[in-house]
């Protein structure tokens, strides 16, 4: 289905990160590096995103075992 919600924000922001470490790398230690840089942290971010889109948007924690609430109706008699 692709990529939904704030996780557009996350994927653009992602991509320009990589643009941005794609130039710094590619001054510091050439093209072609810079290159594999810009395209390994662009296939992380993009995993990253389907693994947490996959989990659900608000990222819930799962708890186990049994939760008894003694005083859930206190005040009432």
């Amino acid at each position: 289905m692709g990529i939904r919600g704030r996780f557009l924000t996350i994927a653009a922001l992602s991509i320009g990160i990589s643009l941005l470490g794609f130039f710094v790398v590619s001054v510091v230690l050439g093209k072609v590096i810079a290159f594999i840089f810009m395209l390994i942290c662009i296939a992380v971010s993009i995993l990253t995103i389907f693994i947490k889109q996959k989990q659900g948007l608000h990222n819930k924690k799962k708890a186990k075992g049994v939760f008894v609430y003694h005083s859930l109706f206190r005040g009432i008699d």
